[in-house]
């Protein structure tokens, strides 16, 4: 559990970090910025999914 829980936000950074820095500048196609905003959209996704995978395993075993 844990090792997902990090995982998820290893990911969301990375997420974040690619996202903070996306800017339509001189030199940037419209490919390139399409690209690296689809990478950033899936790697929140795959955090999420971390976490809600976690927060399931934590409620799974609460129960238990």
């Amino acid at each position: 559990m844990v090792t997902f829980w990090v995982l998820g936000a290893i990911t969301i950074m990375f997420g974040a970090m690619i996202a903070g820095r996306l800017d339509r500048t001189l030199g940037v196609s419209d490919l390139s910025y399409s690209i690296a905003l689809l990478m950033s959209f899936i790697l929140f996704l795959l955090g999420g999914i971390l976490w809600i995978s976690v927060a399931v395993a934590v409620k799974h075993v609460s129960e238990e």
